[in-house]
Formats: structure tokens, sequence, C-alpha cells
């Protein structure tokens, strides 16, 4: 019996030092701002935040953010907007006007702007943070009550980056499937721990963003590949089903364009149970005509018998799971 109660002591003991290191140095989950954002719930007028660029030893490179006491992971949301460059944190605290006195602590000159936009009057605000271009961020609550900030380039961080071009528009039924699969295939990247390929999609929501912040977001996050996603079916009098275009122009000998459409398109329809209406070059103005990276624009056929409808919940994972394996694929050939 006393055995057992020592064993049980040591055991909650040990317990503890890990539920307090847990709670003291935790990461912090960032999602990306191209989907759903987050209400702001601006009521009170914004302001820059005080910095202060004498970052102590060791903390050199790194965004130091203070915050109250009262602040636990729970009450901290990060949105990473890499389209427009922004890093917001929402703060839910009880400490009206914190950052009117503590500022943050960083030496970095990739920082362009620091505001924060209060959200209530009892002291939950947004910290909104403006970077030079795409960063990579990875952000630590720590035992300090700080939350500290590091950025990197994609390519300091994953092996292989891919950017998704969602550029179809409503399906004229009020639906969006270029979008439902985005969102279906960006869950299904997540998910993949095994593999570092980092996905940027140029939406995640109903925004429109033009095709100049389409082409800034293929070169700043250095991707490797580029697959546009589209709801036009095959044109003129081409039989009906998935459809794949490529740019042309550009050749790259480890990976040609017209290679990689096949493979987009092959996998696609298999695995989807889709025909496959056939690979053509993209007409002059395609948005992939203007890169520079393996490239293919994916044409999503709503337009036969079944029409729009026919794209259930299902349908649409099988044609992500498909276009994640076309992906992947594409990548291990690259290599």
């Amino acid at each position: 019996m006393k055995k057992t109660a020592i064993k049980a002591s040591v055991f909650a003991a040990v317990a503890m030092v890990l539920m307090l290191y847990r709670a003291a140095t935790k990461h912090i989950m960032i999602t990306d701002a191209a989907g759903a954002p987050i209400d702001r719930g601006q009521t009170l007028e914004s302001y820059n935040l005080l910095v202060d660029r004498k970052v102590p030893e060791g903390r050199e490179g790194t965004l130091i953010i203070p915050i109250s006491r009262n602040v636990s992971s729970d009450n901290i949301i990060l949105e990473d907007d890499y389209i427009d460059h922004e890093l917001r944190i929402y703060i839910e605290s009880r400490e009206e006007g914190f950052y009117l006195d503590n500022p943050v602590v960083t030496d970095l000159d990739i920082l362009k702007g620091a505001v924060c936009v209060p959200q209530n009057e009892s002291g939950s605000v947004c910290l909104d943070f403006t970077t030079d271009e795409l960063y990579v961020n990875e952000s630590t609550l720590t035992e300090n009550s700080t939350i500290e900030v590091k950025f990197f380039k994609p390519s300091q961080k994953y092996e292989h980056v891919a950017v998704i071009d969602v550029a179809g528009e409503s399906d004229g039924a009020g639906g969006d499937p270029s979008l439902d699969v985005a969102l279906l295939l960006k869950d299904i990247a997540d998910k993949d721990t095994d593999r570092s390929i980092k996905l940027y999609f140029t939406r995640l929501s109903e925004r429109r963003v033009s095709e100049d912040e389409r082409l800034l977001l293929v070169t700043e996050s250095e991707a490797d590949l580029c697959v546009s996603l589209d709801l036009q079916a095959a044109a003129g009098d081409k039989e009906s089903g998935f459809s794949a275009f490529f740019n042309d122009r550009y050749f790259r000998r480890s990976m040609t364009n017209a290679e990689f459409a096949d493979i987009v398109l092959r996998n696609c329809a298999s695995n989807s149970g889709t025909d496959a209406a056939g690979i053509y070059a993209a007409p002059d103005d395609d948005f992939i005509r203007s890169l520079t990276v393996p490239s293919a624009r994916l044409c999503l056929d709503i337009t036969g018998d079944a029409g729009a409808e026919a794209y259930d919940d299902t349908y649409k994972r099988k044609v992500a799971e498909g276009l994640y394996n076309a992906i992947v694929e594409a990548l291990g050939e690259m290599e």
C-alpha cells in the first residue's frame, strides 16, 4: 500500500510538472485568413502600437508581444492574411487600454505597420501587424506572459509549396464548387503531417482577389507548382467532363506544363469517376500563361445533365483527393 502511495505521488508530481511546462510554453494555432474572416467588431478608435527596439539578448529577430496575466492560449486567435501580408492577433482580455502603456518589442525591419484595433470597451483587441512580404509565422505563448512570433520564408520551413488559384465563381445556383473543392483540399493537406508540403490559396472565402495579387502570391510563396480551379466546361464542341489547360509558353525539363496538366486531369478524373475531356493549350488571356512554374487549370464541368446538383460533398471530396494526389505525384517526379 505504501509503495502504491509513493508511486501515485511520484506520478502526480511528474504529471504536474508536465502540465506546468505545457502551460508555460504553448504553440498558438495560426489560421489562414483567406477563410471566413473573423468580424473585428471595431467599436473604438484604433491606434499605433508602441514599439520598443531594445530586444533582450537571445531574442533578436523575434516579435515579442506582451499580454496581461489573465490571458491564456484559449483567449488568443491568430489570423494569417498572407494575401495582404497581415498577421492579426485577436486577444480576449479584461484589461482596457493595456497596449497604450505596454509596447511590443522587436528589431525586425520587415514590419511595416503595428496597429491596435479595440474590439470592445472591456479590453479585447485585434493587433494588426503588416509585413513587407509573405512570411511563415510561428507563435509561442511563453511563461513570461508574452507571445513570441518568428518569421520565415516558405522555403525555410517547407520542402515544397503549391499555390491553389481558386478562380471559379458561383455556379448560378448560389453555390461555388471551386471554393468548396479548395476548402476540402485544404482540410486534406492540413491532415497530411507526413509530408512537408504547404498549400497557399488565392482565396478561401467569397472574397475576390486581383490577378496581380494572385501572381504575387505565386512569386512570394516560392511555389513549385500552381493549379487553377475553374468552372468552365471544355470549350467549343469538345465532349463534356473534366478538362485541363496548360501554359505552352513555359517549359521545364523536369516537369513540362503539359505533363503536369495530364497528372492533374488523370488523378481528378479517375478518383471522382468523371470523364476526362482532354488537355489543351491555354488561351492567350489565361492567368497561368503568366507563370514560370509548372501550372495547370482544371475545369470542373457542371454543364452536363446532372449539372451542379451532382457536386455533393462526397463527390467534391473525391475531386479534392484526386487533386492532392496529383500535387504529391508531380512534386515527386520533379525531385
